[in-house]
């Protein structure tokens, strides 16, 4: 089953408790629908850890928590994909965001050293008090174009891959169970096997017999 292969990549209840961002919502989490891993608690599960991903650090996974809370998504699974956005991706995926936004509001486009420096001087700004408010600082910045671009990422992107998932899911049940059953994909069809029209007949007599007053 799919799941087998999601759960052994997904962290694991212990290991999530660990991190402090999710230790405050330990009394909410002994519900054992945040847990499940089927196919409906997996698939909400990728639509709020996708949107989730696309909220500037440091608050993805708080988000993600909340948001499967009220969904009763799986916890390891949204948690997981907030890391679509991590160190490495995380310019590039909100310099697409802004990019969209500034593009749909006729705003300029800035490059991608420029985004970097303010999501560096935001993310510093909401966890230390050393940061520069980039709503000040950096009067090229339009954030009406940040929220715009990265709402419809958002929702672009977590229906897009939800679908996906959605569609990953039932072609590993069903393979899963073509496999397990000696399912013979070459094997002739009923209506190409030799004899089947006699049979058929046959069967419609009996049909007949059985109904026959």
């Amino acid at each position: 089953m799919p799941k087998n292969k999601i759960k052994a990549w997904l962290p694991t209840p212990e290991k999530l408790r660990e991190n402090r961002l999710i230790a405050m919502f330990t009394p909410f989490l002994a519900d054992p629908r945040l847990w499940q891993m089927n196919r409906s608690s997996l698939n909400r599960a990728v639509y709020v850890g996708v949107l989730a991903a696309f909220f500037p650090l440091p608050g993805q996974m708080p988000l993600a928590i909340i948001g499967a809370l009220l969904v009763r998504a799986n916890i390891p699974m949204a948690v997981a994909l907030t890391w679509i956005t991590n160190p490495v991706t995380a310019i590039p995926v909100f310099w697409l965001a802004y990019s969209l936004g500034a593009l749909l509001l006729g705003e300029p486009i800035l490059g991608l050293r420029a985004i970097g420096v303010i999501l560096t001087d935001l993310t510093l700004w909401i966890t230390t008090s050393h940061g520069v408010n980039p709503f000040a600082g950096h009067r090229i910045f339009s954030w009406q174009a940040m929220v715009l671009g990265l709402l419809l990422s958002a929702i672009i992107t977590s229906v897009l891959l939800g679908m996906a998932f959605r569609l990953f899911w039932n072609y590993r049940t069903v393979r899963d169970w073509k496999s397990r059953h000696g399912y013979n994909a070459k094997a002739p069809k009923f209506r190409e096997q030799k004899g089947h029209k006699s049979r058929e007949a046959a069967t419609q007599v009996k049909k007949g017999d059985d109904f026959s007053i």
